[in-house]
């Protein structure tokens, strides 16, 4: 028991490292766990249950660098303008408050459907599978369609075009490692493009108002159910990741404000996170690379997913105080920061994490995929587009046209 304790708060501690240090993922620490298990030294179970708490912890605290610095995670990305807005108007501290009520809204909800979802979704994922590319194309098509306008729906195709290519030639050609070009891409179109845009209308960063009343989720019951009922889904499917599940659960809430979507984007992900683990018990796959890991440690039963359901709540009441504390501690001090300088800072950081990661070519990355996210807000229309940064490379692999299409340009 003392153990398997030691080894939770070990990957509590983990979580909070990968969640607030933009750049480093759980996938970076999972093979730390990993080589002890080759060593034999500690118990799988224990070992598991650590992967269980970095992901849930991790879950949690990206919201707060992705809220006050605006440097995304995969995941977190969509979350980066709605919480922004609300930083600038000195609300950052809700923005981090909406985040907990989301994350850990889906977290029980999330356990409550474990039992049908994982009865449902093997056969519906099997006969899914092969029809993947005609769901993934109607959820862009419903994306632009939303612009309404003829002019947005132009530049909405555009910009998905835009990026999606982008997506393919950065992630399926060989001009840099896939794993390392996500940092300067997800960043370009969802961080920096946004911190430019700021450095350009705010000069200073407004005092954050804490507010220290408790939690109340009563008032966001329909984007925790919708989102997380979206993320099961997107747990279960390859290469669907929170961002697409997002875009459908704000599809059947119709909402638009900040706050709705900020829950919405939270309870998405955390689902996301828990299901790639249940799909290792009801489809045999992981859809994680911390759900791999654990794959790799154990056989996934009854009586291991129970297991990890029970790390899961008991991690997430822990992490979700401490996400609290975190992020009222990072609301009280930011406003005393030059808004300015505390921008071009975050920004010189994303671009040296870049050429870290990824070289000279991460840099060139980070420059294009920069350029396209600023567009949204030139030509006002929803960022979301970007996201086909990963959905075009998606339909053209599930619809077998990867290959043609890398050809066709010489790739």
């Amino acid at each position: 028991m003392l153990e398997l304790l030691a080894f939770i708060a070990l990957g509590i501690a983990m979580g909070i490292v990968t969640g607030l240090l933009p750049g480093i993922h759980v996938n970076n620490l999972s093979p730390m766990l990993m080589a002890l298990a080759v060593a034999s030294i500690f118990a799988p179970m224990s070992l598991a249950a650590a992967i269980m708490a970095m992901t849930i912890t991790n879950t949690f605290i990206s919201y707060i660098p992705s809220t006050f610095l605006g440097a995304p995670e995969p995941g977190s990305e969509l979350s980066v303008l709605p919480a922004h807005r609300l930083l600038m108007q000195g609300k950052g501290c809700e923005a981090v408050e909406l985040a907990a009520i989301g994350c850990f809204g889906g977290l029980v909800l999330s356990v409550v459907l474990v039992l049908p979802m994982s009865l449902l979704m093997g056969p519906t994922y099997k006969m899914l599978r092969p029809q993947m590319y005609l769901l993934l194309t109607a959820v862009v098509v419903l994306m632009v369609a939303l612009e309404r306008s003829k002019t947005k729906i132009i530049w909405a195709i555009t910009i998905f075009l835009l990026s999606g290519f982008l997506g393919l030639l950065s992630l399926d050609t060989n001009i840099c490692r896939s794993d390392a070009t996500l940092m300067p891409l997800l960043s370009g179109l969802f961080g920096v493009s946004g911190l430019l845009l700021s450095l350009k209308n705010e000069g200073k960063m407004p005092e954050q108002r804490i507010d220290n009343r408790p939690l109340e989720m009563k008032h966001h019951l329909k984007p925790i159910c919708v989102g997380t009922a979206a993320g099961a889904v997107t747990g279960f499917f390859p290469t669907i990741g929170p961002s697409q599940g997002t875009v459908l659960a704000q599809m059947a809430t119709r909402s638009s404000g900040s706050r709705e979507f900020i829950v919405s984007v939270c309870s998405v992900n955390m689902a996301k996170a828990l299901f790639s683990f249940v799909a290792l018990y009801a489809i045999g796959n992981a859809r994680s690379g911390a759900a791999a890991a654990v794959g790799e440690l154990m056989e996934i039963g009854p009586r291991e997913l129970s297991f990890l359901l029970g790390v899961a709540l008991f991690v997430g009441g822990i992490a979700v105080i401490l996400h609290m504390k975190l992020g009222r501690l990072a609301a009280r001090n930011i406003g005393h920061l030059p808004y300015r300088a505390t921008c071009i800072a975050v920004i010189a950081s994303i671009v040296g994490l870049s050429i870290y990661y990824s070289g000279l070519v991460g840099l060139i990355i980070l420059a294009t995929s920069t350029a396209i996210g600023i567009l949204p807000a030139v030509v006002n229309v929803k960022r979301t587009h970007c996201m086909g940064v990963l959905m075009l490379p998606c339909i053209l692999y599930f619809a077998g046209m990867k290959g043609g299409v890398l050809s066709a340009f010489g790739l």
